[in-house]
């Protein structure tokens, strides 16, 4: 069975803060789906568990429930999740609101939690 990771994903469009599902397929990391009802207010926990590797998108993801967007990136100011428009060199985060290009490669990421 695929291990699994759960991360909080910010919508850049509507602002709402989801839960984002990975599974790791022995290669990389897939975000494999983003839930459509925002989490709570303080629902989300610290991320605390390092995840290592290569990062992609899961066979069948449909993308961010808030804005359809099929890509995402981290944020390079709060290392936050969020969704992206490919077709843009720029990106805007939905949890600080920092814009700017996206560039490089995800590395690492922490998880709320792994199974």
């Amino acid at each position: 069975m695929a291990e699994s990771a759960w991360l909080t994903f910010h919508c850049g469009t509507d602002k709402q803060t989801r839960l984002a599902t990975f599974h790791h397929n022995g290669t990389e990391w897939q975000l494999a789906e983003v839930s459509a009802e925002p989490l709570p207010e303080g629902g989300a926990m610290p991320g605390r568990i390092a995840m290592t590797g290569q990062f992609g998108l899961a066979p069948g993801y449909t993308g961010c429930p808030g804005c359809a967007a099929v890509n995402f990136v981290r944020c390079g100011s709060c290392a936050e999740l969020g969704c992206w428009v490919g077709a843009s060199a720029d990106f805007t985060c939905g949890n600080c609101g920092i814009q700017g290009p996206v560039v490089g490669t995800i590395k690492s990421l922490n998880a709320m939690d792994v199974a």
